[in-house]
């Protein structure tokens, strides 16, 4: 196969700021031919009582939902005839409908998530591993479980930024206000994120304002979490419960002086996308260290690091003050982005690349 356009047929979640549609955005600006089926509209979850709690414990949308999704998955293959599908997780896709599809062309997916962390595996997790010719993984690590798990092929493919919605996009009077801030924390709520911040909150008080955004973080209020309700008392007039869309975020990471980089070390994160997001919005990023921070930005140069929360405090002490250091660094962590391959474009054309003499062989024996 030479390098002409491909029809692709793209299945996953259709929104704004979503990583998937990214990826989707970044094959048609290479130049392909890409029909979208939104997975994430045609999976339905029950409306009555008793059906939403069948449904969490079950950890499923409805079955005829999936069942619908899978029939539009076969139904456009067979219209489109595509080069590639290209699914995001591939969640609730059965067996046989990738084994149908991979009968007119490639099947890959991409995961974004530590897969092997359990509360992120759907019922079909497994008994679709073999039946997907490629699987691109954010986690370094999830590439040998993967092919351990029956994966005829994996690679780690890095998060990744979109300049389109990730670029330092400068606020109002009216937004600076609303958004200002010392340090801000964008990501979605977890228990132990919560206590992490609570407790950062509170050694700061008086001397730093944090902010913070995300999704999930009216969940603070359910009952379940009634005993630590109290150690999170320091975050009440800090979050706001919601999410941070295209130049929002950009927005908000240019009203406050630093942008703090948590990983969720239930999913064994090294990186995250706020790895490259953060810094291709302008922003002085504070993260946590890892192998792979260091790789993709250099420590106190482009980004910043810290190993424990006293030295988090320690470096925040110093960084809200510093204003020019922080400043160069923020430019220069930006610079990197821009210069060093970390766009989805980028990120595509490499998964594209490795594909090429597959998709070759499925064409002549099409």
């Amino acid at each position: 196969m030479t390098d002409e356009s491909l029809k692709i047929l793209y299945v996953g979640p259709d929104y704004l700021g979503s990583n998937g549609t990214c990826w989707r955005d970044a094959l048609v600006q290479l130049g392909h031919k890409v029909f979208t089926l939104d997975s994430e509209r045609i999976l339905q979850y029950p409306t009555t009582l008793l059906g939403k709690a069948w449904s969490r414990l079950r950890r499923r949308p409805t079955s005829s939902s999936i069942r619908a999704l899978n029939d539009n998955v076969v139904r456009r293959v067979v219209e489109i005839r595509p080069h590639l599908t290209f699914y995001i997780q591939a969640r609730f896709i059965f067996p046989e409908t990738l084994e149908r599809t991979r009968a007119l062309g490639l099947n890959c997916a991409y995961m974004n998530d530590d897969m092997f962390n359990s509360a992120n595996q759907t019922f079909t997790f497994f008994s679709c591993l073999p039946s997907i010719d490629y699987i691109f993984s954010t986690k370094s690590y999830n590439v040998s479980e993967f092919l351990k798990a029956g994966a005829p092929n994996a690679a780690y493919v890095p998060n990744a930024f979109d300049p389109a919605i990730h670029y330092p996009a400068q606020p109002s009077l009216a937004e600076l206000h609303r958004y200002a801030g010392d340090m801000a924390f964008i990501g979605t709520f977890r228990p132990e994120r919560a206590d992490y911040l609570a407790s950062l909150c509170e050694s700061m008080a008086g001397k730093a304002v944090m902010r913070i955004w995300g999704g999930g973080w009216h969940k603070m209020q359910r009952p379940i979490y009634w005993r630590r309700r109290h150690r999170w008392r320091s975050l009440d007039d800090r979050v706001e419960c919601r999410e941070l869309w295209g130049p929002e975020m950009g927005k908000a990471i240019q009203s406050n002086k630093v942008s703090l980089g948590l990983l969720n070390h239930a999913n064994r994160d090294l990186h995250t996308s706020r790895t490259f997001e953060i810094p291709a919005c302008g922003g002085f990023m504070l993260a946590e260290r890892t192998g792979e921070h260091l790789e993709f930005f250099e420590e106190d140069r482009e980004a910043v690091y810290f190993s424990s929360i006293d030295e988090l405090k320690a470096k925040l002490h110093f960084y809200l003050k510093a204003d020019s250091a922080r400043v160069r660094i923020a430019r220069a962590g930006f610079e990197r982005c821009i210069k060093s391959g970390y766009q989805y474009t980028d990120r595509a054309r490499a998964v594209l690349s490795l594909l090429r003499p597959s998709l070759g062989r499925k064409a002549s024996t099409a």
